[in-house]
Formats: C-alpha cells, sequence, structure tokens
C-alpha cells in the first residue's frame, strides 16, 4: 500500500479511536485524535505529491500554496493545529462534550473531503472493508 493510502487508513483509525474515547468522555482525547486524523488526511495529498512533510505547521501552508482551491480545509487544518497544541501543553484546556464532538465531526467531514480530492474515496473503503474488522460498524456509526 502506497504511503497516501497508508496515510488515509491512519486518518480513519484515529476518528474511530476519537469515537471510542468519547463513548468514556475522554473529551481532550478526542479532540487530539480528531486533529491527528486530520493531519494524516491532509499528509496523504503531500505523499501523493511525493513530498514528505517537516512540520506539522507546513502541511496547511503547502496545501494553500500548490491547491488554493483547498484553503478552507488549509484553514480548519491549522486551526485544530493550535487547539491540539493548547490541548497538549495548556495548563488550563477544558473542553466540554459539545466541542469534542464538533472536532469529531469537523475531522469525519475533513477525511471525506480529502478522499475525494486525491480520488481514494471508494478505493479504500473497500480496502478497509476487507483489512479492517470493524470498518462497517465504523462507518455505520461514527459518533454513539
Amino acid at each position: 500500500m502506497e504511503n497516501a493510502d497508508r496515510s488515509i487508513k491512519l486518518s480513519m483509525e484515529n476518528i474511530e479511536d476519537a469515537v471510542e474515547n468519547l463513548t468514556i468522555h475522554r473529551y481532550r482525547v478526542v479532540a487530539i485524535l480528531s486533529y491527528t486524523a486530520m493531519f494524516h488526511a491532509a499528509r496523504a495529498i503531500l505523499f501523493r505529491d511525493g513530498i514528505k512533510e517537516r512540520s506539522h505547521e507546513c502541511i496547511p501552508v503547502y496545501i494553500v500554496e500548490k491547491y488554493p482551491e483547498l484553503e478552507t480545509l488549509s484553514n480548519i487544518l491549522d486551526s485544530y493545529r493550535r487547539f491540539r497544541h493548547d490541548a497538549i501543553y495548556g495548563l488550563d484546556f477544558l473542553i466540554d462534550e459539545k466541542e469534542a464532538r464538533a472536532s469529531l465531526e469537523t475531522s469525519k467531514e475533513f477525511l471525506e473531503k480529502i478522499k475525494i480530492f486525491i480520488g481514494k474515496g471508494k478505493f479504500l473503503d473497500e480496502l478497509l472493508k476487507k483489512h479492517t474488522y470493524c470498518a462497517g460498524i465504523f462507518w455505520q456509526s461514527f459518533i454513539p
């Protein structure tokens, strides 16, 4: 499997982990995993282009410069990058269920848009049905 496909698959796995953490009220973890899912989805574009990222900050810059039509996605990624930074390093960071669900929904939408953009949507869905035990459950019920 090429790196772009592996990155998309990893994005999907992070969303699945975020869903599981939402059920046990680990909202900070949901936000971090949601960003991580977006990071890996966006990284698939770079892999497809033969680019290796060197920092989280560079990915949205590359995307918006190379693909101006993805500016909104680039801005979303950068916004959640800062949010994730606060979640990990901030001493006073608090997140409630509503914000956690919003970050999860955003990551789900972000991934779908990236999959469409790189033309991997159907291929990866089929791949996951074959190789991931809970892919059917995962896609049928994203959020409890």
